[in-house]
C-alpha cells in the first residue's frame, strides 16, 4: 500500500476510533424523545404546551407585566392540577395499559415491569421535581434500567437525561431535579423482556412555586392590597 493510502487509512481509523469514545451531547437522540414521538398524541394531549404559562418576569418593577404572569400562571396551573387529578383517579391506569402512564403529583403509581414502561408527569409548575422509584418485588434477575428526561414543549430534551438502575441489592432511587419550571418527566423504565418481571412503584413531586411567580406576586401585593382598602373604604 502506497504510503499516503497507509496515512489516510490511518486517519479514518483514528477518527473513527474517537468519534466512538466520544460523549453524547445533551441535544443526541434519546429514548425519552423516541416516546414523545411514538406517543405524541398523548403528550400533546396532556399538555406541554400549557406549561407555557411558567412565566419570564424580566422587569421586576413592571406591575402589569407582574400581573400578567400571575395571572398566566394560575391559569394554567388550573389546567394542569386538573390534568393530574386525571392521572391521580384512573381506575384503568395499570401494567397492562398501552401507551404511556400518567404519573400523578405526589401519589404512589405501581406496576410489574416485563420489558418495557413509559411514565409521563404534567408539565412542573415549580424549580424542582422530586423522583423516588422503589423496587418492591419480583423474581426478575436483570435489573430495572431507567432514563429520566424533562423535555420541554415541543419535545425537546431541556436538560442532560438521567438515569438510574435498581435491582434486589439496590432497590430504590431518589433524586431532586431543578431548574425544571414548565418542563414534562418523562421517566422510561426498561428491562430485558422475559415472564419474569420487577414489582415497583413510582412517585413524582413538585417543589413550591417557580421563584419568578413568587416574586411576581410580591409586586403584584401591594396594588392588589391597595385596591381592596380602597373597596373597604379604608
Amino acid at each position: 500500500m502506497p504510503i499516503l493510502n497507509r496515512i489516510l487509512a490511518a486517519a479514518i481509523a483514528c477518527a473513527a476510533a474517537l468519534a466512538v469514545l466520544a460523549p453524547a451531547s445533551a441535544s443526541a437522540a434519546n429514548p425519552c424523545q423516541s416516546e414523545w414521538t411514538k406517543f405524541k398524541s398523548f403528550f400533546d394531549t396532556n399538555g406541554a404546551k400549557i406549561a407555557k404559562g411558567v412565566c419570564q418576569l424580566v422587569n421586576q418593577n413592571d406591575a402589569a407585566a407582574a400581573q400578567k404572569c400571575v395571572d398566566d400562571f394560575d391559569t394554567n396551573k388550573k389546567k394542569i392540577d386538573e390534568a393530574l387529578a386525571k392521572y391521580n383517579a384512573a381506575a384503568d391506569d395499570s401494567q397492562w395499559k398501552v401507551g404511556p402512564r400518567g404519573l400523578g403529583e405526589a401519589k404512589w403509581a405501581s406496576g410489574t415491569l416485563l420489558a418495557q414502561r413509559t411514565f409521563a408527569g404534567a408539565p412542573v409548575l415549580s424549580d424542582r421535581y422530586v423522583l423516588e422509584f422503589q423496587r418492591t418485588g419480583g423474581k426478575a434477575k436483570n435489573a430495572v434500567k431507567a432514563t429520566v428526561c424533562f423535555l420541554d414543549s415541543d419535545g425537546n430534551l431541556a436538560l442532560p437525561a438521567a438515569s438510574f438502575s435498581v435491582d434486589s441489592n439496590s432497590p430504590s432511587y431518589t433524586n431532586t431535579f431543578t431548574g425544571v419550571a414548565g418542563l414534562t418527566p418523562v421517566i422510561l423504565l426498561e428491562k430485558p423482556a422475559g415472564l419474569n418481571g420487577h414489582q415497583y412503584q413510582i412517585r413524582g413531586t413538585r417543589g413550591a412555586e417557580p421563584e419568578v411567580v413568587r416574586q411576581a406576586r410580591s409586586v403584584v401585593a401591594p396594588n392588589t392590597n391597595a385596591k381592596n382598602d380602597k373597596m373597604r373604604g379604608l
